[in-house]
């Protein structure tokens, strides 16, 4: 007899990817770039959100017109962490923009 539907709500954060050293990569289908991530940077960036809600929070960097991004969480063999490079993130930069208002003469 087949199991009853039940919704399974498995919210994968951030913050257990720190826990088990993995990694997350971050693939664009239409320009083919693929970056790798720690999860601590990307905690500090989005907060410790589900991984699968990354591939809609994150942009690519050639167009933002490039649809959702493929996100994964991994852990990489010996053999892909020989010349695997990842991204770290330096600083954030927060764009200042004024706004002005008249006051009447």
């Amino acid at each position: 007899m087949p199991e009853p539907y039940a919704p399974k709500n498995r919210d994968f954060p951030l913050s257990k990817l720190n826990d088990t050293m993995r990694l997350v990569r971050v693939r664009c289908c239409y320009c083919k770039r693929l970056h790798n991530y720690a999860p601590s940077d990307l905690i500090q960036i989005f907060g410790d959100v589900d991984v699968d809600s990354l591939a809609f929070r994150i942009k690519c960097e050639n167009g933002k017109d490039h649809g959702r991004l493929d996100v994964e969480a991994f852990v990489p063999t010996g053999r892909e962490a020989v010349g695997l490079r990842i991204r770290r993130l330096v600083a954030i930069k927060i764009n200042r923009v004024p706004v002005w208002r008249e006051d009447p003469a």
